[in-house]
């Protein structure tokens, strides 16, 4: 049996027990509000979405590919689910750190270009504009191999060059390294151009060929690293927003009742908690004789009522009210900053409306009532001792024929 089934069985054992706990002891509403809060419980869970643990984890381990393992391990979600919002920051810096890394490649790319085209122009003439890096590093050697051939006193103007070129090596190097791309090539070659050029001209041809050849090696490297960097970075953007995306989405439906659309228990806490010390009037509004209709018709109809209904809560209450679906046929309405005369009219037509519409089901028409609690809330006092006066005027109009309104004072 799997875990929807069992819920199903714990509901209808619930609907069995109930009536025959309360008629057992019809004037404890603690017992009352216990067991309505079971069975809403029950058919919250039932309601959760539920992702399976294994494919959760798949998505984080794959996702945890695009980054570095610091990062990757802050994909790991916190008890409620969630990726904590110091996680969320880290790991949109580390985006932004690897962009300002290709910017800089970029950048320095261009800078090669020039340096290649200066140190050339220094000794001879410069490659075409349009030469790649590889050539025109090939051309400045046959500069240098030329140059070394007619005037052995270019010696000190290459030791001169080799100091300038230098700083460049060191850029690209660190370059290579934040991009995750070892160059042993690189520092072959810095260690080639640190040492003194000897005075043999053939030997040091061979020295500034072999320096050349790494540079090479180094530079294709760099153009290597930095095409891997924007497509791993291209992927890991989409990748956050898919999950900003499915965070936010899961943020509105922890809020709302996915059947009906209005705010759940959760919404309901925070609106009264941001109520805080400002007067309202609490409805409890309970469909009266629910279980005939579900026993009668099944479930889905019901839901068509339930949907129904939650669409007159919406339309019949202000800007400033809240509607909210509390657990099974039950639901509750916030009038804030409202006299408990004003509210008695707005709950009485609320009833009325209720009463004269005809509710469109997949096995015809249909009509219900409802009843009602209303109860005034008392500053200074818990909100939960509010619901429990509205709850308690809940079941004297059930006691007293259901279809009315009744008011109890705040204890």
């Amino acid at each position: 049996m799997n875990q929807r089934d069992l819920i199903e069985q714990l509901l209808d054992g619930m609907d069995e027990i109930r009536p025959i706990a309360l008629a057992a002891r019809p004037d404890d509403l603690e017992l009352r509000a216990t067991t309505r809060d079971m069975i809403a419980a029950l058919e919250d869970i039932k309601r959760a979405p539920a992702i399976p643990a294994p494919t959760y984890a798949w998505l984080c381990h794959l996702t945890s590919k695009l980054l570095d393992a610091e990062h990757g391990a802050l994909l790991k979600p916190t008890a409620d689910g969630l990726i904590p919002d110091t996680a969320q920051q880290a790991l949109s810096q580390h985006i932004e750190q690897r962009q300002m890394l290709l910017m800089q490649a970029l950048q320095d790319i261009p800078a090669t270009h020039f340096l290649l085209d200066q140190s050339s122009e220094m000794i001879g003439n410069k490659a075409n504009s349009d030469t790649p890096l590889q050539a025109k590093a090939k051309h400045l050697v046959q500069l240098l191999r030329d140059h070394l051939q007619h005037d052995t006193d270019l010696k000190n103007e290459i030791q001169q060059l080799i100091e300038a070129f230098n700083p460049s090596l060191s850029a690209l190097s660190s370059l290579l390294e934040q991009a995750g791309e070892d160059s042993p090539e690189l520092k072959q070659a810095q260690q080639i151009l640190a040492q003194k050029l000897p005075d043999n001209i053939e030997d040091a041809r061979a020295l500034l060929e072999s320096a050349h050849h790494s540079i090479l090696q180094a530079g294709t490297k760099l153009v290597s690293a930095s095409a891997k960097l924007t497509e791993t970075i291209q992927v890991q953007v989409e990748k956050l927003s898919t999950l900003s995306s499915k965070l936010e989405q899961a943020e509105s439906e922890a809020r709302n009742d996915p059947l009906t659309g209005l705010a759940n228990r959760r919404a309901l806490a925070e609106y009264l908690k941001e109520l805080g010390q400002k007067g309202f009037c609490f409805l409890v509004i309970d469909i009266d004789h629910f279980k005939n209709i579900n026993d009668t018709h099944g479930h889905d109809v019901g839901d068509e009522i339930l949907q129904q209904l939650a669409i007159i809560l919406q339309t019949n209450i202000r800007n400033t009210d809240l509607a909210s679906r509390i657990g099974g046929e039950e639901f509750c309405i916030i009038f804030a900053a409202a006299s408990v005369d004003i509210s008695l009219k707005l709950a009485d037509k609320l009833r009325l409306s209720i009463e004269t519409h005809t509710f469109k089901t997949q096995q015809g028409p249909l009509n219900i009532t409802v009843s009602i609690g209303l109860a005034e809330h008392i500053v200074g006092q818990p909100s939960s001792h509010t619901f429990k006066a509205a709850d308690k005027a809940l079941y004297q109009s059930k006691r007293n024929g259901r279809n009315q309104v009744t008011i109890i004072p705040t204890a």
